[in-house]
């Protein structure tokens, strides 16, 4: 795959450091010192403006946000999971406006935190998990959830959430859209 491609030619970002305080060093604890970690968002081609600056990871992977944001859009046609304040709601259909941004992590073990912003139009983020691992589940409010091959949308912005240990290598892309500048 593209993200394989990325890490195993050493090309993936630094994570920021907002980002990479919020990661928990040694998600897995049998990985490989030599084994990448990290988290850089893209964001969403078709709603770029004129003239708006590009991420690094939309300048070095214009490829890779394209194909992003298609999967956001075919897996949005599919019926998944959505937690909210209310609770777990099982196989609904979303009507998901499309995202401005993706975070794309790679072996990322994120501790407790809530996200920071308030969506723009958009209160759920959209989470999917990707490669071969286990464990690493998304656990919201103290209840975990499969997201291997399984989206789910969540409330980020209002929810405390983090992922559970893993071993293996394990991608995850987490769709959102943050509140606008100037808002």
């Amino acid at each position: 795959s593209e993200l394989r491609c990325i890490v195993a030619d050493g090309l993936w970002p630094e994570t920021t450091a907002a980002r990479s305080s919020i990661i928990r060093k040694g998600g897995d604890q049998n990985r490989l010192p030599s084994t990448h970690c990290g988290s850089f968002t893209i964001v969403n081609p078709c709603l770029i403006s004129k003239g708006e600056a590009l991420p690094l990871g939309n300048s070095l992977f214009p490829s890779l946000a394209e194909k992003v944001f298609e999967l956001e859009s075919n897996l949005s046609e599919r019926k998944m999971g959505r937690i909210t304040l209310k609770g777990f709601e099982d196989t609904i259909q979303t009507d998901r406006e499309p995202s401005s941004h993706c975070a794309v992590n790679c072996n990322a073990a994120f501790t407790p935190h809530v996200d920071s912003g308030v969506g723009a139009g958009q209160k759920l983020s959209m989470i999917v998990g990707l490669g071969v691992y286990s464990g690493g589940e998304l656990y919201v409010e103290g209840d975990d959830f499969d997201i291997k091959y399984k989206p789910l949308e969540f409330d980020g912005f209002r929810l405390r959430h983090w992922t559970g240990p893993f071993q293996g290598e394990r991608f995850s892309l987490v769709w959102f859209s943050p509140e606008k500048k100037g808002r």
